[in-house]
């Protein structure tokens, strides 16, 4: 198990194997079913989490109570909980967008490796800076962006994340939604308009790119 198991992490590879393979020894193993939050937004919650089958979202409530993902954690890849380095709350809440199975360190285990590799804290810093550029894209596209551009650019960012133009529909139209910070009604109908335009075509498992160029202007709209 412990073969590889970080690979696509960006923090945790940079352990030496044998410290790795106690890392995976002294973590606590929880399962979590679909909708389960591993922290809600306000909770101060010092916790490192490495994602080992599912999909978690990173999910921040607006003061009208309106839900806005911001990114999702895919396998193979861990977070590291504000709290850790502040003591504050968290920003926004873990919740499992599928049935997942999850590794923890409390702050206690991480730090001792930590004060162990100082070097990579450097790799957490610029991690949480990434974090903090790609929040800040969150919020230029929210404010300057038609609802049609951020969809498409939506669906652009799915498509880096799979093998070919196929999208597997692991979201809801809520889920999107919330994405793009627009209604599942709208977002319904932007679907078949891009249908209609040949840019894709929408079945109940999958949405499959057709025009990618096309999609890439609309991006731009």
């Amino acid at each position: 198990m412990t073969d590889n198991l970080f690979d696509q992490t960006d923090i945790f590879k940079h352990f030496p194997e044998h410290e790795q393979k106690i890392l995976i020894d002294e973590a606590i193993n929880r399962n979590i079913s679909k909708g389960e939050y591993l922290t809600h937004q306000g909770d101060t919650w010092p916790y490192v989490v490495f994602l080992k089958s599912g999909l978690l979202r990173w999910v921040m409530l607006s003061s009208s109570g309106k839900e806005h993902v911001l990114f999702d954690i895919n396998q193979g890849q861990e977070f590291w909980a504000h709290s850790i380095f502040d003591g504050n709350e968290m920003p926004a809440s873990l919740v499992a967008a599928k049935k997942s199975s999850v590794l923890l360190w409390d702050q206690k285990t991480i730090l001792r490796y930590l004060h162990r590799y100082p070097d990579v804290m450097w790799k957490i810093t610029g991690k949480l800076t990434g974090i903090m550029r790609h929040a800040r894209e969150i919020i230029y596209g929210l404010a300057f962006q038609p609802v049609a551009g951020r969809l498409a650019s939506l669906l652009l960012q799915q498509c880096t994340n799979t093998s070919g133009n196929t999208i597997e529909r692991n979201f809801t139209l809520n889920d999107l939604a919330s994405t793009i910070a627009s209604s599942p009604e709208a977002v319904c109908r932007l679907l078949y308009q891009f249908q209609d335009d040949g840019i894709l075509k929408v079945t109940r498992a999958s949405i499959n790119i057709q025009d990618l160029d096309a999609l890439k202007n609309a991006n731009k709209d």
